[in-house]
């Protein structure tokens, strides 16, 4: 699995058959959970996807947490 810091939220992206499926992430437990209202594009590549997440969480953006970065 991806695991991306969006704006100071951990979101992982994982890729089952062509489809890219979205999970909230607790790093301090190592647990997980699919988030259904997220989607990502089963044609995107795995370095477009910070790109997508940024569109999607924008709104989240803070002057502490300004970017999307891959952390795993």
């Amino acid at each position: 699995m991806l695991i991306y810091n969006v704006f100071g939220r951990y979101i992982g992206v994982k890729r089952v058959a062509d489809d890219w499926h979205v999970f909230r992430v607790d790093r301090n437990e190592g647990k997980y959970s699919r988030l259904y209202s997220i989607i990502v594009p089963g044609e995107l590549s795995e370095a477009e996807i910070p790109g997508w997440l940024g569109d999607i969480f924008h709104e989240a953006a803070t002057e502490q947490h300004p970017d999307v970065l891959r952390v795993e």
